[in-house]
């Protein structure tokens, strides 16, 4: 069944729900990491593991989305096919077509969106450049804090616990 992603939203809207953050607000204090498409899986493997991080964009020349690339990819296109890391290009383990945020998609439209294609990372495009990728680490953290808030069981003075990734 697929869910329309802006009735998940509404759906969870709450007194305070406005509160909540949008893509680009997780975003944007971020430096993007992303990967070409003829960089090799070994250069990406190691971008993801010194940044703990376990997936990042494949970008083009000029920051357009041709796909993404994760640990899971690594696993199934390389290692379970017996290529090499060191030389297998990029564009041969990516995931194609991958679906995206837009920067003032809240988190509850991003968690949709994860949901709905079983992914933990969605890059954000604005005007078909990548800005930036959220997580579902990012995604739960947020909607946690603001669900608490809404049920009372914390006060709107405590300060939020920034999710903090390379």
């Amino acid at each position: 069944m697929m869910v329309d992603p802006a009735q998940f939203d509404v759906a969870f809207r709450g007194k305070r729900m406005g509160k909540i953050k949008t893509a680009q607000q997780i975003v944007r204090k971020r430096r993007l990491h992303a990967v070409g498409p003829d960089d090799t899986v070994r250069k990406a493997c190691r971008i993801m593991t010194n940044r703990g991080i376990g997936a990042m964009p494949v970008i083009d020349e000029n920051n357009q989305l041709l796909g993404m690339i994760s640990e899971r990819d690594v696993v199934r296109r390389c290692i379970g096919e017996n290529r090499r890391v060191a030389v297998t290009p990029v564009r041969d383990a990516m995931t194609l077509n991958p679906i995206f945020a837009e920067p003032d998609d809240t988190l509850f439209v991003c968690v949709a969106k994860m949901m709905q294609d079983d992914i933990r990372h969605l890059p954000v495009v604005r005007g078909g450049e990548v800005i930036g990728c959220v997580s579902i680490r990012e995604v739960v953290s947020e909607i946690s804090y603001v669900t608490m808030m809404n049920m009372g069981m914390i006060d709107e003075g405590l300060p939020r616990v920034e999710t903090e990734l390379a």
